[in-house]
């Protein structure tokens, strides 16, 4: 009996202490600039170097290039 009431008040206690800690307010960050980036996927053929792909996340460039660096091209990630 004692046990429950104990843990009664606890919860009530952590539940009603966690609701006054949230904001009363929602606070959303203004608008700002967001940054657009783009990477380019670029294999050395003789003294130049050939783009082989512009991809929008870092993920999908790396991706391509571990399949061209598989297949003996050398190879960088370019960011712009």
């Amino acid at each position: 009996m004692i046990r429950k009431l104990i843990l009664s008040a606890v919860i009530a206690t952590g539940t009603l202490s966690g609701l006054t800690l949230t904001p009363g307010a929602a606070e959303a960050n203004p608008p700002g600039y967001y940054h657009h980036h783009r990477f380019e996927v670029v294999v050395l053929c003789g003294n130049r170097w050939d783009c082989r792909g512009t991809y929008p996340n870092h993920f999908d460039a790396e991706r391509a290039a571990y399949h061209l660096r598989r297949a003996g091209f050398r190879v960088e990630i370019r960011e712009f």
